[in-house]
């Protein structure tokens, strides 16, 4: 539809040339936009005069003018569409309006035919569903802009390639700061290679911060949550007053009475002062305790030569079994070689449990991605691996598949990247050992996560004991000379949950666990915290002779680390590292508890302990009750055998009594790294408690959670990503 006014030429040029009298101001209402809905239900955003002016009638990034002819590819409800009306129009310029209330891709290639339109603005789905389906378009316009989700650097770099001709924007801007606050102007051959596009800087007259919880500005190159203010900026939402002081804040950057729209976005400032778009805030995926960011699988997935378009999103299609599945658009594409392309790199947790090939990723009316109509995978159709060659290879394809829900595996498949986790672990170790009578553990699936290497494994004979002293949760190889983190038990006396660091360092890391001697029986079992440190080092230094050495701790942990750190010191060699997590020497005066069977549970479970039902709660503890109650309570744990659960708190009544009688006699002269649990209050700091025992600096690191949870997933993640700064990348053995 064209709007037409050359009828009224004569009308209009009789009437005066002075500027009309509105009675209005700057600040009065000029439009009502909505939201996308990307995040909810629409939201009516209340923009003023200034906003609108401040926009579209200033800022010359897309050379609005008379020549233009903008083609509107937003529905009239969505923000987007006050840039296609607006930009042109206030410009002399033409806009040519869709009829229909969908994004129509086919009416798009008529109408930029007919009308010769010179500009497109769209989502950056439908830029690249256009790029893709119908290139000759982007053949014939001058200019096209891609906003309102990340920009695809494939899709970018082939159409700068394909139209040299064309002037290719990103922009970034919400509907509470008049459509586009940032602007990036794409040249060619800048799209090539990189992982992502920034959407620049900010428009003359508006701001944009990127800032932390404490609204303090971050460095460059440190995520935080994106802000925008300036002359853009809505009054609020429409009806929703709470809403509108929710979102629209106070601005401590700005002039007094000033405001900023907290967007929820994620972003960063990159080296060379542009913007780069990390994603929604709300949208970050929180999978069995990992926090994982949708576009770092997606990028890690365009990548990949053949994948046009890529995106990640968590299904939970059978209840409580929540996986992670990745969705592309390709010619060809291998779904299995995706898998294996994302986990060469990706984090274990990061790599998808599915990749599913489609034609086209479907799209809402706004053109933007409609996850919520991505299709349920069909997890049977994920591997390429081969077929089971012998009946034990056959039983346990069987075992794995039923365990992971799957229609059916092959002898390659990784049991932690067809969806396993530690629950699910368990629930298949125990049905190995209830179906074929054999001895297999934790550890064993650890080392050997496929049904081929499991069944080579158990052939060997050499199932071996989850409460073995040492436990290589990461063996070193002999392809690698990297030296070990060594981690020491808690008071439990168990180091499995150090299994969870694994993601977070380098491949190459090994990663050996201390477990209490006293777990395999009474003999040689250390009696006091001196001793047990005498008995780790001589461990450690079978494994790893000379220095330098790493050292880490949980609560119990921490103790012995520092001790045998400076036994290490004291013989002439380097501790390069020593952690301490959430672990805190007696303080004067202390009087040791009573302890009865309620003090063993909470030592073991945490607060969990506290409910859990036993006959010798205020009494002198039952080893064999507890034993019992610990495998009904823990479902990692639920996987030991009566005897070894017994072991579990035998040990821990050890080590309990060990601790409490302890302090520290020597002095460690090197820094450490503490790990506050912040969720467990303490009655100094990490750094003031270790202050009379740690000659150096004592740096200390919030972690938010309990003081039981700190080998959970998402502790040992905050706790994994500064180890893996710390751990020197020329530690060698």
């Amino acid at each position: 539809m064209r709007v037409d006014l050359t009828r009224e030429v004569a009308e209009i040029s009789a009437v005066s040339g002075a500027g009309l009298a509105t009675g209005g101001s700057p600040e009065s209402l000029a439009c009502v936009m909505f939201t996308s809905g990307s995040t909810g239900v629409p939201k009516g955003v209340a923009a003023s005069h200034r906003a609108l002016a401040a926009t579209f009638v200033g800022p010359d990034y897309l050379a609005f003018g008379p020549e233009q002819t903008f083609l509107q590819c937003s529905p009239v409800s969505w923000d987007a569409f006050a840039l296609e009306v607006f930009g042109p129009l206030l410009h002399g310029g033409v806009c040519v309006l869709q009829p229909g209330q969908h994004t129509d891709p086919h009416q798009i290639v008529e109408l930029v035919e007919r009308h010769q339109v010179t500009t497109l603005q769209m989502s950056a789905s439908l830029f690249n569903h256009m790029l893709d389906e119908h290139p000759a378009v982007f053949g014939q316009i001058r200019a096209a802009m891609t906003a309102g989700e990340a920009a695809s650097p494939s899709h970018a770099a082939k159409a700068l390639a394909r139209f040299p001709h064309l002037r290719l924007l990103n922009g970034y801007g919400p509907a509470e700061s008049m459509g586009f606050t940032t602007t990036f102007t794409i040249e060619p051959g800048m799209a090539e290679g990189v992982a992502s596009i920034p959407v620049g800087g900010p428009l003359s007259g508006k701001h944009a911060y990127v800032l932390d919880a404490n609204l303090e500005l971050v460095a460059p190159g440190v995520p935080g949550e994106l802000y925008v203010s300036g002359h853009g900026l809505a009054h609020g939402y429409i009806g929703q007053p709470g809403l509108s002081a929710d979102r629209f804040v106070a601005n401590p950057y700005g002039l007094a009475g000033a405001r900023m729209y907290r967007t929820g976005d994620l972003a960063r400032w990159n080296k060379q002062g542009a913007l780069e778009y990390l994603g929604r805030g709300d949208q970050q995926i929180k999978l069995r305790g990992f926090r994982i960011e949708p576009g770092e699988i997606e990028a890690a997935l365009a990548s990949h030569p053949q994948v046009q378009q890529a995106a990640a999103v968590v299904r939970e299609d059978r209840p409580g079994d929540k996986r992670l599945v990745a969705y592309v658009v390709g010619e060809g594409v291998d779904s299995a070689a995706l898998v294996r392309h994302t986990a060469a790199r990706l984090p274990e947790y990061m790599v998808p449990a599915a990749v599913v090939v489609l034609e086209e990723l479907p799209r809402t009316v706004n053109g933007k991605l409609d996850r919520r109509a991505l299709p349920a995978p069909d997890l049977s159709a994920v591997s390429d691996g081969r077929a089971p060659r012998n009946p034990a290879e056959e039983i346990l394809c069987g075992l794995f598949a039923d365990t992971l829900g799957l229609a059916s595996v092959t002898i390659d498949d990784h049991f932690f990247h067809r969806g396993g986790h530690s629950l699910l672990a368990t629930r298949l170790i125990s049905r190995i050992r209830t179906v074929w009578g054999t001895r297999v553990t934790i550890r064993d699936l650890f080392q050997s996560p496929t049904p081929a290497l499991l069944a080579e494994h158990i052939a060997a004979g050499s199932g071996s004991n989850p409460l073995d002293t040492v436990l290589p949760i990461r063996a070193p190889g002999r392809d690698t000379d990297t030296a070990p983190l060594f981690c020491v038990h808690a008071v439990s006396g168990v180091s499995w949950g150090y299994a969870g660091l694994l993601p977070h360092l380098g491949a190459d890391r090994p990663l050996v666990a201390l477990q209490a001697r006293r777990l395999g029986g009474t003999e040689d079992a250390p009696e006091s915290i001196e001793e047990m440190a005498d008995d780790y080092l001589a461990e450690i230094r079978k494994v790893q002779p000379h220095g330098p050495y790493h050292l880490l701790g949980w609560s119990f942990g921490g103790l012995v680390a520092h001790a045998v750190a400076a036994r290490l010191e004291a013989a002439g060699e380097e501790v390069a590292l020593l952690a301490l997590l959430d672990s805190y020497p007696l303080p004067d005066g202390f009087r040791a508890p009573e302890i009865d069977g309620r003090h063993v549970l909470t030592a073991l479970l945490g607060s969990r302990g506290e409910s859990v039902p036993v006959r010798c709660a205020d009494s002198v503890p039952d080893i064999a009750e507890l034993a019992e109650a610990l495998r009904q309570s823990d479902p990692v744990l639920a996987g030991l055998e009566h005897t070894q659960a017994a072991a579990v708190v035998a040990a821990t009544l050890d080590n309990l009594r060990m601790r409490y009688r302890y302090v520290p006699d020597v002095r460690f002269g090197g820094d450490a790294l503490f790990f506050d649990a912040t969720g467990t209050p303490a009655a100094q700091s990490g750094a003031a408690a270790w202050a009379p025992y740690v000659g150096g600096r004592v740096e200390e690191f919030a972690v938010d959670c309990e003081h039981a949870a700190m080998t959970e997933a998402e502790p040992l993640r905050a706790v994994g990503e500064v180890l893996a700064r710390r751990l020197r990348p020329a530690a060698h053995i």
